[in-house]
């Protein structure tokens, strides 16, 4: 049994005019989840993307596929940001972040840069002389967004999309990198992947699983976005000559892949558009979610009949291999085909409740647990 679960805060530090109350109210009220969770609206964020908590000072970055990032705050803990300031503008599509040692690492479209970030920073600092870690990437906006983070190794890992619907690749496209934090080398980890825009590590086996959207133009039902899985540095996963689990794209059909590539670990509905991934790690919510993974599911924009948007769990065992996927919420995407949302990242709290960003509202929810 599924039900829904609405909290709305109305303090005035949320930052919210009060004639929008209504508006995230209709909103909340109409998001699917299992028995015992709730959902709430943390913070306003235009364009909100990528979600990434500094447990150092309590901040939330949240990038943007625009030129802004924002720093959020709830300085009492309640669950609802008390102060969300915008830190920089003026970015080439600063989608893609990460945190080592005191500084922020911005992905951007053209290169990689990062900030210090100021001791006892309270999020209304600016950013300020940024400084230039790697660059040469490839410049074109089709898939130019890119995602990031650090990995247990202490790299920072970038996703480089494909600069096309379905095209031959180049030494910095269709790849996830592997940085040092310092710019001094880099390597690649995944080829062959079209657009990855989410990647997160297995808790008990610490290896890489990153979902990828499946090519257009294809029809409604192929191929199918993908999950996939990397256990060796530079393993191929297909791209532009395959797609999920071998299907064939346009214009390769009759060709033999010239690598050994990794079909996808696990198929997704094609067009789902699946984004973020995190891994379980916390207490919060019920002990049978604990490394298992949520996926967002930002929503098909070509389909004839619209999906995704919403948020997906998939279960894995012991040994880290996925058994099986199911909605974990569901709701922004109605029985008449109105979108009320477009979820892309999630982010673990140190309390265990979840972040979920949407950048069609420009809102971040947060997901609780409670008990049934």
């Amino acid at each position: 049994m599924r039900r829904t679960h609405l909290l709305l805060s109305t303090a005035a530090a949320f930052l919210l005019p009060a004639t929008a109350h209504a508006e995230y109210e209709d909103i909340l009220s109409r998001i699917n989840l299992p028995d015992g969770f709730e959902i709430s609206v943390f913070a306003e964020v235009p364009g909100a993307r990528t979600l990434l908590h500094d447990p150092t000072t309590g901040v939330v970055f949240v990038s943007s596929r625009s030129d802004m990032i924002h720093a959020v705050v709830d300085k009492d803990g309640d669950g609802v940001a008390d102060t969300v300031t915008q830190i920089g503008s003026g970015l080439n599509v600063p989608n893609g972040i990460g945190l080592k040692d005191g500084k922020l690492f911005i992905a951007l479209n053209d290169q990689v840069v990062s900030w210090q970030i100021p001791q006892d920073y309270d999020g209304t600092g600016q950013l300020s002389d940024l400084q230039t870690v790697a660059g040469g990437f490839n410049t074109s906006p089709h898939h130019g967004w890119r995602y990031s983070a650090f990995g247990p190794d202490g790299k920072f890992y970038v996703a480089l999309g494909a600069p096309c619907n379905i095209c031959e690749l180049e030494d910095n496209t269709g790849k996830i990198v592997r940085l040092a934090d310092d710019g001094s080398s880099w390597d690649v980890i995944a080829d062959g992947t079209r657009n990855s825009v989410g990647f997160d590590w297995h808790p008990t086996s610490g290896q890489l699983w990153f979902t990828d959207n499946g090519a257009d133009r294809m029809g409604d039902d192929i191929p199918p976005d993908e999950l996939n899985r990397v256990t060796r540095a530079g393993q191929h996963f297909g791209y532009p000559y395959e797609g999920g689990q071998g299907i064939p794209l346009t214009g390769y059909e009759d060709t033999k892949p010239p690598v050994e590539t990794t079909p996808a670990a696990l198929d997704f509905q094609a067009h789902s558009a699946n984004l973020g991934i995190d891994f379980y790690e916390g207490d919060m919510l019920p002990a049978e979610y604990r490394n298992d993974a949520i996926v967002a599911q930002h929503g098909s924009w070509n389909r004839s009949t619209p999906v995704g948007y919403q948020l997906m769990r998939i279960r894995f065992d012991a040994q880290g291999n996925p058994t099986g996927k199911e909605v974990f919420a569901d709701g922004w995407l109605a029985s008449d085909e109105t979108v009320y949302g477009r979820p892309v990242d999630i982010e673990e709290l140190p309390d265990g409740s979840l972040l979920v960003s949407d950048d069609s509202e420009g809102l971040i929810y947060r997901i609780t647990y409670s008990g049934s």
